[in-house]
């Protein structure tokens, strides 16, 4: 009798206690944040290119062009410590012997330089790609504008992106009748700068002045993409 009183009070007593708590369910949800701001900084990439039956006549002549957009940066303000080197290569093309030459193909050596400016005042890029192609450069392929220091606007972007996971997480919920009670995992996606690029044309010198060149630029954008895992419960 004593075991069967014991029995009964072990069922009563487990009866009395709460049944174990669901597991909170999960909502993954993606955020996006994204600042836009005006840039600060100007990248011209620029080249010069060369070329003669010598191979000494032809790094010669680049050496002594690109000495010349150098300087002339220099005297725009631009730093030397701004100007660096992109791709270098010396190229041999024979002219045929025994048949006639093309007189559009380039025979001999050709020596290639690529090279990127830094220009900290953007209001000067023009100034710069001039001082490229009126001493020496052969041409200007592209202008990019972006922010020297994108650390704070991804900050922010970061903070966005988060509140834009949270929103949507909360929507999810409240829909299906529960409550957002904690976060079981993050994941920073990271994301691109994306600088506005101007593509130029190949710009050759001409024997003649020519108008200083003038350019637009709009804003750049900072994006940051976020993961979360979001615990939710009735």
């Amino acid at each position: 009798m004593k075991r069967l009183a014991a029995a009964m009070a072990l069922l009563v007593l487990l009866g009395a206690l709460p049944a174990p708590a669901a597991a909170p369910a999960e909502i993954t949800v993606s955020g996006n944040g994204t600042v836009t701001l005006p840039p600060d900084l100007a990248t011209v990439d620029a080249t010069v290119e060369t070329n003669a039956e010598s191979i000494n006549d032809a790094i010669s002549e680049n050496n002594a062009r690109y000495e010349r957009v150098v300087a002339a940066l220099g005297r725009a303000g631009i730093a030397r410590t701004d100007v660096t080197l992109s791709n270098y290569n010396v190229n041999y093309n024979p002219k045929p012997k025994f048949v006639r030459p093309n007189d559009e193909q380039r025979y001999g050596y050709t020596v290639n330089r690529s090279f990127s400016v830094k220009v900290h005042r953007i209001a000067m890029a023009g100034q710069a790609i001039d001082a490229c192609t009126s001493n020496g450069a052969t041409a200007v392929n592209d202008v990019g504008f972006t922010i020297a220091n994108p650390v704070p606007a991804r900050d922010r972007a970061i903070s966005l992106a988060v509140a834009n996971a949270r929103e949507v997480a909360l929507k999810i919920a409240g829909a299906a009748g529960l409550r957002i009670a904690g976060i079981k995992s993050m994941d920073y996606g990271g994301g691109p700068i994306e600088p506005q690029t101007i593509v130029m044309a190949r710009a050759m010198p001409a024997p003649a002045p020519t108008p200083p060149t003038e350019l637009d630029q709009s804003n750049v954008s900072v994006t940051v993409n976020v993961n979360v895992v979001f615990l939710a419960v009735p």
